[in-house]
């Protein structure tokens, strides 16, 4: 190559060299501004630090919060994509494509709404049968029925049959609402039964139920109500009658045996027609909570990501996600940075773990996996062709094809229920589990010892692969370590590296200073323990992991980053873990509310109140794995 040649080569890698710096500058002033949107600086971060990092939000951001925002980009893409021509002479999965197109055509399109009164043809070819309805993806009527794994072999499919869970109460009251609007003659023995079965429940409820595991011959010779129920129940899911033999290969996890039988008695005597007006209307219960409240683009795209998780992937994975390999790889050196500091809480053994007990967490530690996207591994364009070759979606019925994604997520769930000796091919997993709104946080499965990010997750503000690395660990890194940390809370110590329960996960949690480290995370009241010590944990582990374990800010001077002249790196660090839970103040489900989670955690952080100046009298340590330093 001449000079010249050379000279110019030079110049275009200088020339890609700084519009990258560039973009990495603009990426990170775009972070910082945003933080500083979201701050009310009339509160202190000593005694509010949610208030301080994220008061300003509902005055600053059009949305409800930033998962709302990440949500509502998805969402623009996929309209984007779903009303273009791209991919409608795909060779690789034409046929998915065009199934996702009729269904968020009819979603977008179909104007027909539900009257519980009038129902629409499809609706009431619906069986008013017990068992069959869970066939079209209703459960919760007398019973829950799911497709687990068994305890002891995270790869062996089991069905599990309980009391329904709380929440169905929901349903049970809008049924008892439509009741008082009704005229049938049937409809005060119908309000007796919605009564009755949620008196019956009431009665039984356990916060841990004894569950057992039986095979079909074993609960006929036991208990011929629920024999009977499940063998029905099996007939409708696989679709022809089970003799003995081919039941036999199945496993129970039964729970809640006394309701079972008490309600299932009551319910198979109950006068039919009360029944069958019941079931109705609990179905029509059931598709006004599936479908999405107003229909527009992006409401069906949201619904679509729900019902139809594996369609919806692929398509964002394929034609619109850019950043795949990039976020892999660094999520991936996070999540390996978070395990390379716990392995040194592990080091340090505060909780004095014995050799065995030591070997048992670390294995499990090395074990955990990362997941980008909820996919399965399988790549064949065939796997993905076909999988929903058994809907017949059209692009003119919405409700045609809502009740049969409803019965073809169930059908897909069952399915490996026919494998040999029900076994899971994790080859072809992927989490399909809820109808109503799809996961868009980072999520850990103890059966798998994995945790999940969502292709949602991935983009701006709450993570982009151009960032800073202190704002890719702080907000990032703090969500994989807590979702890390239930692989080591006092539910998730149960289960070993593959995902079983073991007895030495249950003599951990049982041992005194597993015990203590609890107790401390109780004082303050809670919504759920194991969410509470994954929060505490999980941000001690990302500051650790970012500072190192001897970091202590009294002990430094801290030059500016040039993105951000007014925090130190430390004071960043925390703003920047605050921006997941900036946002309104939601009903609490299954966690504290986002102030207190925040709150909680900074306080319970040694390091926090050195990093804000804070008092001493502020200070409290409320730590599990972390060493037990004095500072």
């Amino acid at each position: 190559m001449n000079k010249m040649g050379s000279l110019l080569l030079l110049c275009s890698c200088l020339m890609a060299s700084l519009h990258f710096i560039e973009a990495e500058v603009d990426i990170n002033l775009a972070t910082v501004n945003q933080i500083h949107k979201n701050l009310n600086k009339t509160a202190s971060p000593c005694s509010n630090f949610w208030n301080f990092a994220c008061g300003g939000f509902e005055s600053a951001s059009e949305y409800v919060d930033n998962f709302e925002w990440v949500e509502d980009q998805f969402a623009s893409a996929m309209v984007e994509l779903m009303e273009s021509h791209v991919g409608e002479n795909d060779n690789q999965a034409p046929r998915l494509i065009e199934q996702m197109r009729s269904y968020y055509k009819a979603c977008t399109e179909d104007t027909r709404k539900l009257n519980y009164a009038h129902p629409l043809e499809e609706f009431i070819e619906w069986s008013e049968d017990l068992d069959n309805s869970i066939k079209h993806g209703l459960n919760g009527l007398v019973f829950d029925e799911r497709i687990g794994v068994a305890d002891n072999d995270s790869m062996r499919q089991v069905i599990q049959i309980k009391m329904p869970d709380p929440s169905a109460r929901f349903s049970s009251l809008r049924v008892l609402q439509l009741l008082h609007l009704n005229e049938s003659i049937h409809k005060n023995k119908t309000i007796e039964l919605v009564r009755k079965l949620q008196e019956v429940q009431d009665r039984y409820r356990e916060e841990n139920p004894v569950v057992y595991t039986r095979t079909y011959s074993e609960f006929r010779q036991q208990t011929s109500i629920i024999s009977s129920t499940i063998r029905h129940l099996c007939s409708q899911l696989l679709g022809a009658p089970c003799t003995t033999e081919e039941f036999d290969q199945f496993i129970f996890e039964i729970s809640d045996v006394n309701y079972l039988l008490e309600s299932l008695n009551f319910v198979h005597n109950f006068d039919d027609d009360a029944k069958s007006l019941y079931i109705r209307l609990y179905h029509y219960v059931f598709l006004k909570d599936s479908e999405p409240r107003e229909r527009n683009p992006k409401t069906c795209i949201h619904h679509m990501r729900a019902i139809l998780p594996l369609g919806m992937n692929y398509m964002y994975d394929r034609f619109v996600y850019q950043n795949r390999q990039q976020d892999t790889l660094q999520l991936k050196e996070i999540l390996a940075n978070l395990k390379a500091t716990f392995g040194k809480y592990l080091d340090a053994n505060r909780l004095q773990l014995t050799t065995h007990q030591l070997a048992y967490v670390r294995a499990k530690l090395e074990g955990i996996q990362l997941k980008v996207g909820n996919l399965p591994e399988e790549k064949s364009p065939e796997f993905y062709d076909t999988h929903y070759e058994s809907a017949n979606f059209t692009k003119s019925n919405f409700y045609s094809n809502l009740i049969q994604a409803l019965a073809l997520r169930t059908r897909l769930q069952h399915a490996g229920l026919l494998n040999p000796q029900s076994r899971l091919d994790l080859q072809r997993y992927y989490v399909n589990d809820n109808v109503r709104k799809a996961r868009t946080s980072p999520f850990y499965e103890n059966e798998r010892n994995t945790i999940t990010v969502p292709m949602e997750f991935l983009q701006w503000p709450l993570f982009d692969h151009r960032q800073h690395i202190i704002f890719q660990q702080s907000l990032l890194g703090a969500v994989l370590a807590h979702e890390m940390n239930h692989a080591f809370e006092q539910d998730g110590i149960l289960f070993d590296a593959a995902g079983n329960e073991s007895p030495v996960g249950f003599e951990i949690r049982e041992s005194p200073a597993f015990r203590i480290a609890i107790r401390c995370a109780e004082e303050k009241a809670y919504v759920s323990l194991k969410e509470r010590l994954a929060d505490l944990n999980g941000l001690q582990l990302a500051y650790d992991a970012f500072f190192g374990l001897d970091h202590d800010s009294r002990k430094f001077e801290y030059r500016p980053y040039a993105f951000e002249p007014e925090f130190t790196a430390p004071q960043l660090f925390h703003l920047s873990y605050a921006q997941f839970f900036c946002g309104s103040l939601p009903p609490v489900i299954a966690h504290d509310r986002d102030d207190e989670r925040v709150n909680v955690s900074v306080g319970n952080l040694r390091q926090f109140a050195y990093d804000f100046k804070c008092e001493a009298s502020q200070l409290s340590h409320c730590e599990m794995w972390r060493p037990n330093v004095h500072t």
